[in-house]
């Protein structure tokens, strides 16, 4: 196995699905082969991940996977495979020369000759101790692995964590962890946020990962966020006074705009995934309206895309009826004064 630093490649056809950070053995699937086109151009093929696990053994990190070439697909290489860990802020880690299934060292782990782990991505050993922080810190949160051969494919994967028979940590340091300090849905003058922030211990990691779990397909992966901030809910629009086609799945839930043909899974209660290093799962339920989010409206449940809020729609024209009636009193005002004045001077 080779392994290198390089900048990252472009025109990848990739796959993108995400991984829980445990010790089992996953399967990630991919979108189906299509044997028909197996003979025909080779950059039309769709590879699969069947697995892409990461895994503690022996104190020491490592991704499991097994990577499925189309069939039919030709390859005269013994080890034609090549792994390239994705780093968003710098340059890639690549491994290459690998057989189609097997086992890897994660990036800034090390053993020796026997195997035995002597060091650990995130940490490094100064005069003797074990302090957070070295060059690999951002292969601890959740990571972006391209699986290349011709045709590619790509998934993310998390660190694994530590458990009581295998640490991926230095010995005697602490395990890190994270919690959920804010975790707000929102309404923001019509349009839907979720306000979120997590606090972290024993981890230089200062992003974080939202994963937003689709029940019935691809999940939303929010990637590189603050540790606290706001984000736009799956699949609504960042503007709550426009005219949408319902006929494109568009359509007003809790008085806001959300795209139910594609996320329609996000508009009840969604588990959320923030993974820092460690990771923690919560429920999150999309916001109801409220008085104060469109101030002066009142709220509408579930009208579909195209229909008006009637509070909106009659807004102008009383507008003009009230403009109308003020003139019309202020011309018999000014009439009557005009009459007085002149059955005074007669």
């Amino acid at each position: 196995m080779r392994t290198s630093k390089g900048p990252r490649s472009t025109g990848r056809a990739v796959l993108v699905g995400a991984l829980s950070a445990v010790a089992a053995l996953l399967t990630v699937p991919a979108v189906a082969t299509s044997s028909s086109a197996a003979t025909d151009d080779p950059e039309t093929y769709v590879p699969e991940i069947t697995v892409a696990s990461p895994v503690c053994d022996g104190d020491v990190p490592y991704l499991d996977y097994v990577f499925e070439l189309p069939e039919n697909y030709e390859n005269d290489e013994a080890n034609p495979l090549t792994i390239t860990w994705v780093n968003p802020d710098g340059d890639d880690v690549v491994q290459s020369g690998l057989p189609l299934s097997g086992r890897v060292l994660w990036p800034g782990a090390e053993v020796d000759g026997a195997g035995n782990p002597v060091d650990w991505p995130g940490w490094s050993l100064v005069d003797g101790e074990w302090v957070v922080g070295d060059e690999f810190d951002w292969v601890r949160a959740g990571v972006t692995v391209v699986f290349e051969v011709n045709p590619t494919a790509e998934t993310v994967v998390a660190y694994p964590p530590s458990t009581p028979e295998c640490a991926t940590n230095p010995p005697g340091t602490p395990e890190p962890t994270i919690k959920v300090d804010v975790l707000t849905p929102v309404c923001v003058e019509g349009v839907s946020y979720l306000d979120y922030g997590v606090s972290v211990t024993g981890t230089p990691n200062t992003t974080a990962t939202l994963t937003w779990h689709n029940p019935d397909g691809e999940d939303e992966v929010m990637a590189d966020l603050p540790l606290s901030g706001r984000v736009l809910w799956p699949g609504a629009y960042p503007e709550r006074f426009v005219d949408l086609p319902a006929d494109e799945g568009w359509e007003l839930v809790n008085n806001m705009w959300i795209n139910t043909a594609t996320h329609g899974w996000a508009t009840g209660t969604v588990d959320v995934t923030f993974a820092v290093n460690p990771e923690v799962t919560v429920p999150v339920t999309y916001p109801q309206d409220t008085s104060n989010c469109l101030p002066g409206v009142t709220p509408v449940d579930n009208p579909v895309a195209g229909s008006q809020n009637p509070t909106l729609a009659e807004t102008g024209a009383t507008v003009g009826l009230y403009a109308a009636i003020a003139a019309g009193l202020a011309v018999v005002g000014v009439a009557i004064v005009l009459l007085t004045r002149r059955t005074r001077k007669g």
